[in-house]
């Protein structure tokens, strides 16, 4: 079964037009959560600040077939981690192929209650 996700090769101010972080193409971020119009990811601490817009290129993976992801979106919550070394933010998606977004969701969904059935039948056979 292959993995559902969403990577990020570009991430640019929107304001500015910079490139908050170089060679995301050779090394792109992992988006970690979803939400129904927002995601989260970790990066270098403050690339940006709250209420930051923000250009996304990228590439959903959904059940095997690979998508061109673009969007805006808006900082709305960051939040340092333990080491310092990495911030967490969430982005709040403005501009988004809504279409594409809900098949993603409905195939994260659709894999976590497999997996979920996976592990509630191997708790039944103990």
């Amino acid at each position: 079964m292959s993995r559902n996700y969403l990577e990020i090769h570009s991430l640019q101010n929107l304001t500015t037009e910079f490139e908050l972080i170089k060679n995301l193409k050779a090394r792109p971020i992992q988006v970690l959560e979803y939400a129904e119009k927002s995601f989260t990811f970790e990066a270098a601490p403050r690339i940006c600040g709250l209420g930051t817009i923000l250009n996304f290129e990228g590439t959903y993976q959904i059940k095997g077939h690979v998508l061109e992801f673009l969007a805006t979106g808006r900082v709305t919550h960051s939040e340092p981690l333990d080491d310092g070394k990495l911030a967490k933010y969430t982005v709040e998606l403005h501009r988004f192929d809504k279409g594409i977004w809900e098949s993603f969701m409905s195939a994260n969904i659709q894999a976590q209650q497999t997996t979920d059935l996976l592990f509630r039948s191997m708790r039944e056979h103990e």
